[in-house]
């Protein structure tokens, strides 16, 4: 019965029929691409952020120093009768450090107070008798040289009596004492050495195109790590000199302050630490991160609100070792994928990962 329906049916149907045979298939594998590209599984890639902070870390070797150093010595010559002062002793400004017998020097401060007493009077009487005619001019230019000298004698005497004591004229540490107590000494003998510790000086060598790549940066940071201490000590420049055995480097003198609860030995070898950051007018990429066309180099950027793919055209300015160098093109926080960028294509929607 059905063979008998076909039978009757016309060419020209037929026709149709076997057209949309032929079309229906196509038309389910188009929806079914579609589908499979609408639902396919979002690619994961990773990225790196853009950053033109350039960071320096330097590492040099120092030795602590106190901020001063002087020797101290007499200015006249004796016998010490009192050295109160060990070394490693704190001492404060003022504070008597050491004492020389003084006796005779108070012998000269009496005995030249009372001539210069005496060449006053006389030289008062004098100016009294040559307004009266008495003397002459001459005469009273003598007594006014001896009331001079004998003034100087006396403020000589007083000079010497203060000599026979040494003070201290800064905070400081005795860090070492030459002499013994009753010792006889000169004006050329060193008694003690003192150090001013309210500062501590560090000394580092520095080549001068480090130096100035450091103070080219925006920020520097320096600090001092010292044995036992757990935290980094700061840092700053005081004075700059040309080394004496090159040219081409710098003695950068440090100043610190003393770490509280700690004593520091002048002396000691500490790590001094320079961190730099600055701006840098082109971005370093890995080598496969960067593609070529017909027009020139390009990278991929992830959109920040649709994690969709921008083909972004960049300037490459030079290789080295680290990668390639990109002059133009990309913004500061820009994500650029930096991983499987052979598999990934304009418009695609991926999931960043930072690297």
């Amino acid at each position: 019965m059905l063979w008998l329906v076909e039978m009757k049916v016309s060419r020209s149907f037929k026709k149709e029929i076997m057209v949309l045979m032929w079309v229906l298939p196509l038309v389910g594998c188009e929806k079914a691409a579609v589908s499979q590209d609408i639902t396919a599984p979002i690619k994961p890639v990773k990225t790196l952020i853009v950053n033109h902070k350039q960071y320096q870390i330097r590492h040099f070797t120092g030795v602590i120093e106190a901020n001063k150093t002087i020797d101290m010595n007499f200015r006249i010559q004796g016998e010490l009768t009192d050295l109160p002062i060990k070394s490693g002793q704190h001492v404060e400004k003022g504070q008597l450090l050491a004492q020389l017998d003084d006796h005779q020097q108070r012998i000269n401060k009496k005995s030249r107070g009372a001539a210069l007493k005496q060449a006053k009077a006389e030289y008062q009487r004098g100016l009294k008798l040559n307004l009266k005619n008495v003397i002459s001019e001459s005469n009273l230019e003598l007594l006014e040289s001896q009331y001079i000298s004998a003034q100087a004698a006396y403020e000589q005497s007083l000079e010497d009596l203060e000599y026979t004591s040494l003070i201290a004229p800064f905070n400081g540490v005795v860090s070492q004492r030459h002499v013994d107590n009753f010792t006889k000494v000169t004006a050329s003998t060193k008694v003690l050495t003192l150090q001013d510790v309210q500062q501590y000086r560090i000394t580092i060598t520095v080549p001068q195109s480090q130096f100035v790549r450091l103070q080219s940066a925006r920020d520097v940071k320096l600090s001092a790590n010292i044995e036992g201490i757990s935290k980094p000590l700061q840092l700053e420049i005081d004075e700059l000199s040309i080394s004496q055995q090159s040219s081409q480097q710098l003695q950068v003198s440090l100043v610190m302050q003393p770490p509280l609860g700690h004593r520091l030995f002048t002396g000691t070898t500490v790590k001094v630490t320079a961190e730099a950051v600055g701006m840098a007018q082109t971005v370093v990429l890995p080598s496969h991160t960067v593609l070529s066309h017909g027009q020139g180099h390009y990278v991929f950027i992830v959109d920040p609100e649709t994690n969709v793919l921008k083909q972004r055209a960049v300037t490459v300015a030079g290789m080295s070792e680290q990668g390639i160098t990109i002059s133009n093109g990309l913004l500061e926080g820009e994500r650029v994928v930096v991983a499987g960028v052979s598999q990934v294509r304009e418009g695609q929607q991926v999931s960043v990962e930072d690297k």
